[in-house]
C-alpha cells in the first residue's frame, strides 16, 4: 500500500483579508497618534449654562415688567382712590350746600311772607276802584265825589277818605269795617243787576257806559295768585273764586269746604284734597 503525506490539517480560523492583515509600518506608526473624539458631557453642560443664563434674562425681563406694570396699577389705584375721596368730599359739599339752600329758601319764604303780611295789613282798610276813564283836570275833591257816588248808589255813607296818587283809584277807608261794608254793598247791588252793574255812567261819568270794578286791594303778590286761582277755576271747573281780607280763596261747589291758596303750590293741593 502506498504511503502517502498526510495533508495539513484545516485553519481554526478563517484566513485573513486584506483588511484584517496586520498594519504596514507606516500604518503603525500613525496608529501610534491618538485621536480623542470631542467630550459629550462638558458640551452638554455649556448648552446647559446657555439656557439656563437665557431662562434667567427671560424671568429679570418678565419681572421687571411685572414690577412696572404693578407700579402702574399701585397709580391708578392712588388715583382712584384719590377721586373717590375728591368724589366724596364734592357730594358731601353738594350735600352740605343743599341743605343751606333750603334753609335760605325758607327763611326768603318767611320774609317774603312777613312782607306780604305787612303790605296786607296796610291794605286792610283799601279798595281799588278800576276801569275809571282818566281826567287830566282831576283832583282828589273830585275823586271824593266819585266814591261818595259809589255809596250813594249802594245805600251806605262815605266819609273820611285817603286817595293815593296812583292808577287805579286807590282809596284806603278809615276802618276795615267800612271797607267790608262797602264791598259788601257793592257785591250785593251788582247781584240785585245782574244786566245792569256800576258802570261810569251810574257815578255821572261822561262818555259811553263802562263797567267800574270795585274789590279789595290786592299786594303784587296777591294778584298773581288771585290771578292763577281763577285760571284754575276756568280750567277745573270750580264754582267759586273770591278775596277776602287779601287773601285767595277756592270753592268747588256749593256746600264743599273753602280752600285758601297762598302759593302756586297750593292750586295743586287742591286738586288733591277735593277729589
Amino acid at each position: 500500500m502506498p504511503l502517502g503525506r498526510t495533508p495539513p490539517a484545516t485553519p481554526q480560523h478563517p484566513p485573513e483579508s486584506d483588511a484584517d492583515a496586520p498594519a504596514t509600518d507606516t500604518e503603525n506608526e500613525g496608529s501610534n497618534v491618538t485621536n480623542r473624539p470631542r467630550p459629550r458631557k462638558r458640551l452638554h453642560d455649556d448648552e446647559m449654562t446657555a439656557f439656563m443664563a437665557e431662562i434667567r434674562t427671560l424671568i429679570a425681563k418678565f419681572t421687571k415688567q411685572q414690577e412696572k406694570i404693578q407700579k402702574q396699577n399701585d397709580d391708578i389705584i392712588n388715583s382712584m382712590d384719590f377721586i373717590s375721596k375728591q368724589y366724596e368730599d364734592m357730594k358731601d359739599k353738594l350735600t352740605k350746600m343743599e341743605s343751606e339752600r333750603k334753609n335760605h329758601l325758607a327763611h326768603i319764604q318767611s320774609l317774603e311772607q312777613k312782607v306780604e303780611n305787612m303790605e296786607r295789613f296796610q291794605r286792610q282798610a283799601t279798595i281799588e276802584i278800576r276801569n275809571i276813564p282818566v281826567n287830566k283836570k282831576e283832583n282828589k275833591q273830585d275823586l271824593i265825589k266819585l266814591v261818595e257816588r259809589v255809596g250813594d248808589l249802594t245805600g251806605i255813607s262815605v266819609e273820611d277818605l285817603k286817595f293815593e296818587d296812583n292808577q287805579p283809584v286807590i282809596v284806603d277807608f278809615t276802618s276795615t269795617f267800612l271797607k267790608e261794608k262797602v264791598l259788601t254793598s257793592v257785591k250785593a247791588y251788582n247781584k240785585s243787576k245782574k244786566e245792569h252793574k256800576i258802570n261810569t255812567r251810574d257815578l255821572k261819568i261822561d262818555g259811553k257806559a263802562k263797567p267800574v270794578f270795585i274789590t279789595e286791594c290786592l299786594t303784587q303778590n296777591a294778584k298773581r295768585i288771585y290771578f292763577l286761582a281763577r285760571e284754575f277755576r276756568k280750567k277745573h271747573n270750580y264754582a267759586y273764586c273770591w278775596t277776602t281780607n287779601g287773601k285767595v280763596f277756592l270753592r268747588k261747589k256749593e256746600g264743599s269746604p273753602p280752600r285758601r291758596i297762598g302759593t302756586e303750590t297750593d292750586l295743586d293741593l287742591v286738586l288733591t284734597l277735593d277729589k
